[in-house]
């Protein structure tokens, strides 16, 4: 059987040409692009479907049976399939063969059998590989590589063509390749010398020319070393000889590093790590591993720190590009570029491994190998003698690598960001237009490659406005992040191709929720895995540097991060069957979360039929995991199901609310009840209302609460109408309308008895309470606050027990028991704490700074009066900051300087401003009266 697989699937057998149906020609032609190796399922089943089938194995098994009936063999390999084949059957190796054996030809000046070799090579190239079969993305690496291994051969054969004296034959040629590919220096190169040898001197001169305009244009960078000597030659007369492969015996002060980058910025932390450890002797070679995602400059750190390294390994630097290269292979690389002839290279790995350490060895070699796959594709490729060094890039960190120095990269500082896009589109351009700039730099990321494609693309065309390109970066990032082979998308595709099946729904995961990280057990749910599966996948994609997994929460939790282009590049691919794993997502969220909020109280609407009991507070423990998974509960809440949405916002939004996350309480339940029902969205309304009154916005509120009581009223839902009702008559009293307010909360609390809503009711009791305080009425609010402590037993619910043992402190100090008024501040203060509820906590340390001044304890009083004053400025509570000037003004009158009390007075009616609480108000004006008539008899006296 004799298959070609570079161009579109052939197969031939005995009997003529063999057809297979599509699926099967995908898992013949993965195989086939992978002669003579095992190739695993999971990497087959990639190769087959973008998104795979539950039944992906068994179709696997079938294809691969339908391959078998064709009298094609396959070996069963496990973990997978095997294709044996040879030059003579298989064109891929073929060409391979061929190639080699030009290139040894013309290592010995034995140009005409290159010639001809290189020709019998690349008749055999019918298109590009596998062009017909329907592959998934995770094999466009893999063809990458091959076209680039042509464009490499076709390249040596132009060599050989030329210094056969062939150059009016490949003129047009190489004219052809520049049109699809202008950036690359080598043909370049060769057009001059076609050009020059067909006695076209001006135009080699002008083709010069144009390479520099285009390598400047599109890139920023003058040409290379080589272009520039045969440029001057050509100018001075010289001869111009063609470069062409020849075996060299021996080799010394060999570098293979690419060029350093002239515009090289920031990682000054990292590079002094890397050259540190380089610059260190041992008793073994020093090896240092740069990991990090995609895009994040590992290359070029490494490159960069290399350069700099020279003097210290004056006996060459070496440089391998490993990809998915075999172990083998690159120490083929390697010995070649070492001087060992083709020939002469043993057929197993461990003896080339043996032949390039003795090569190597005694001397000072820097090895840099880039892009590793893993610590077994590395471990052959080091040296054994300590004079020599070893720097690897890798996106996984190696960890399994002895004695390496580890050198994690993150995303550049902002101030490297910045500095990278001005050095590419301009300085004065970018300084220009720095908020446009800083757009760009924040939606690349801080990627050092996104920022790279952003300011060539803006260097291209220099009369863009980065406004412009800002707006389109924005709008579709990965898009725009695109330039020449340059692409953000391809280079995170090469990423995602190898992971295994679990290790790509992993990935996925992070496009369903959106989410920059996540710890295990949303991961576990997201997978609907067992941990030990869950676990394995997620360190596949930290091996793989998908995501980063060195964060520990305040939890005490391990958290997964992924860049944001990383997380939209998850999105695009996450596109089916990703709603089971939501679902399981939010409902692990939903339990979670009721465990950790039974010691808050509950929202103020009817309460649900799953809420579980309220309990004391219990330690920091539940609100540092409410805290760490804040951000994710958030997104859960918002990408669910219109009912799941509902009951995960219903159980969040007291945490949000007392942890001061208002904004995000408030935006969460307007995003929910725009698609829940009506009688759903009417209770999260009603939620968010309290939530703005909880923010002192009782004056904005108070219409769509009437409108909210009518639409309950009008479905008679007298129960949800009572809580309506309720924070009517807190409107009422912050208005001064008490008489309306007591009215309110009096008619509420009658309805809550009467469903036995012991919710509901102490929320009822709170706000008449303070009414009955605002009243002067002080027997009655100790009455209220008295029977509400009992209603919500203990400490069983923290928060409102805290709110009404302060109001009871208020009512007992007022009635001048300023003893037991201290007590039940201190009681209310603890819970407060306990809760790490700092709006109570601020509210009650005020009212007992207030009652120490009273028993003459001024020190002490002033010390928590001006505590209390920085958390209320710190917290942006206004109105907190009045009313603690207020506390401040009566203990210095108390202390006898009605001076000072009069100004802490005035500070008070300034800060509440003439649209402050009537009640406040009121009081305060009549504070500053008394102290300047007080002032003013102390004068005439």
């Amino acid at each position: 059987m004799e298959f070609g697989i570079l161009g579109p699937l052939l197969i031939s057998g005995d009997d003529g040409s063999v057809q297979l149906p599509r699926k099967p020609r995908a898992v013949l032609s993965a195989l086939l692009l992978h002669p003579n190796q095992i190739v695993s399922r999971d990497r087959l089943i990639a190769a087959v479907w973008e998104q795979p089938p539950r039944s992906a194995v068994s179709n696997l098994q079938t294809y691969v049976s339908q391959i078998r009936r064709a009298a094609i063999d396959v070996e069963t390999c496990e973990p997978g399939y095997r294709l044996r084949a040879d030059p003579g059957h298989l064109d891929l190796l073929a060409f391979g063969e061929a190639v080699q054996g030009a290139r040894e030809h013309a290592a010995r000046d034995d140009l005409a059998a290159a010639h001809v070799r290189f020709q019998r090579a690349f008749r055999l190239w019918r298109g590009r590989p596998a062009e017909d079969a329907p592959l998934a993305r995770t094999l466009a690496p893999r063809i990458a590589e091959l076209e680039e291994q042509a464009d490499r051969a076709r390249a040596d054969w132009t060599d050989v063509r030329l210094a056969l004296g062939l150059h009016q034959e490949l003129i047009t040629e190489l004219y052809a390749q520049l049109e699809a590919d202008p950036l690359r220096e080598r043909p370049w190169r060769q057009l001059m010398l076609a050009l020059h040898g067909a006695g076209r001197r001006a135009e080699a001169l002008d083709a010069y020319m144009r390479a520099r305009k285009v390598l400047v244009d599109e890139l920023g960078v003058e040409p290379g070393p080589e272009l520039r000597e045969l440029h001057g030659a050509l100018l001075a007369g010289e001869q111009a000889h063609p470069p062409v492969r020849r075996a060299a015996p021996t080799w010394t002060g060999l570098c293979q590093l690419p060029a350093d980058l002239g515009d090289f910025v920031g990682r000054a932390a990292e590079l002094a790590t890397v050259t540190g450890a380089l610059d260190v002797g041992g008793s073994a070679p020093a090896i240092v591993v740069v990991s990090g995602p995609p895009g994040t400059g590992k290359s070029t750190l490494a490159v960069h720190a290399a350069h700099r390294m020279r003097e210290r390994y004056p006996d060459g630097q070496l440089f391998a590009r490993l990809g998915g290269m075999d172990p083998g292979d690159a120490l083929a690389e390697l010995l070649k570029a070492l001087g060992v002839d083709g020939e002469m290279l043993p057929a197993a790995t461990e003896d080339r491994a043996a032949m390039y350490r003795a090569r190597v060895a005694d001397r000072a070699v820097l090895v840099v190998l880039d892009d590793a796959r893993d610590e077994l594709q590395v471990q052959h490729l080091l040296p054994g003698t300590p004079r020599s060094a070893v720097i690897v890039t890798s996106r996984g960190p190696l960890a399994a690598l002895p004695g390496a120095t580890a050198v994690p990269l993150e995303v550049l500082p902002f101030e490297d960001a910045q500095r990278l896009l001005a050095g590419i589109a301009g300085r004065d351009r970018v300084a220009a237009a720095p908020d446009s700039a800083e757009t760009i730099v924040r939606v690349c990321g801080r990627l050092p490659l996104a920022i790279r494609i952003a300011g060539a693309r803006l260097a291209t065309r220099p009369a863009w406005p980065l406004a412009d390109f800002a707006e389109r970066i924005s709008s579709a990032s990965l898009d725009e992040l695109r330039y020449g082979r340059l692409d953000v998308r391809s280079t995170y595709a090469m990423g995602f191709a190898p992971l295994s099946i679990a290790a790509r729904r992993a990935f996925l995961m992070f496009g369903v929720t959106g989410l920059d990280s996540v710890a295990d057990w949303s991961m576990r749910a997201l997978l609907g895995q067992p941990p030990r599966l869950a676990d394995q996948a997620v360190e596949d994609l930290a091996t793989a540097g998908l995501i980063t997994a060195s964060e520990i929460d305040g939890a005490g939790q391990a958290r997964y991060r992924m860049h944001d282009l990383l997380r939209d590049f998850a999105r695009e691919l996450a596109v089916d069957g990703q709603a089971d794993a939501l679902r399981r997502l939010s409902q692990e969220s939903l339990e979670r979360l009721m465990a950790a909020t039974t010691e808050l109280p509950l929202p103020l609407v009817p309460p649900a039929p799953d809420a579980p009991p309220r309990t004391p507070p219990a330690g920091p423990r539940r609100r540092a995991w409410l805290l760490a998974e804040r951000k994710t509960l958030l997104a859960v809440a918002q990408a669910a199901a219109p009912s799941m949405a509902a009951r995960l916002a219903e159980v969040i939004t007291p945490f949000l609310t007392i942890r001061g996350f208002h904004d995000d309480a408030d935006r969460l339940l307007s995003a929910v009840s725009a698609v829940t029902d009506r009688k759903t969205a009417r209770r999260l309304r009603l939620m968010r209302v309290d939530v703005g009154l909880d923010r002192g916005r009782a004056r904005e509120v108070g219409a769509e609460l009437r409108e909210l009581l009518a639409a309950a009223e009008a479905d008679g839902d007298q129960h949800e109408a009572a809580y309506a009702l309720t924070m009517l008559g807190t409107c009422a009293a912050a208005a001064g309308d008490l008489g309306r307010a007591l009215a309110h909360t009096t008619l509420a609390a009658d309805r809550f008895l009467e469903y036995g809503d012991t919710n509901g009711l102490a929320n009822a009791w709170i706000a008449m309470s303070v009414i009955h305080l605002h009243q002067a009425r002080w027997p009655e609010a100790a009455e209220v606050c008295e029977l509400g402590l009992v209603l919500t037993g203990g400490a069983q619910n923290a928060q409102y027990h805290a709110d009404l043992l302060r109001g009871l402190g208020i009512a007992r100090f007022e009635m001048g028991k300023v003893e037991n008024a201290i007590e039940h501040y201190e009681e209310s203060l603890r819970l407060a704490r306990e809760l790490d509820w700092a709006k109570g906590e601020r509210m009650t340390l005020r009212r007992l700074g207030e009652a120490h001044a009273a028993l003459g304890h001024f020190e002490q009083a002033t010390a928590m009066l001006a505590e209390c004053g920085r958390m209320f400025a710190a917290a942006g509570d206004v109105h907190g900051e009045a009313l603690t000037e207020f506390a401040l003004g009566e203990t210095c009158r108390w202390r006898g300087d009605e001076q000072a009390a009069l100004g802490h007075f005035q500070t008070c009616a300034a800060l509440l401003g003439p649209l402050g609480e009537p009640t406040w108000r009121v009081r305060t004006l009549k504070e500053i009266a008394r102290s300047r008539a007080a002032l003013a008899t102390a004068g005439r006296g």
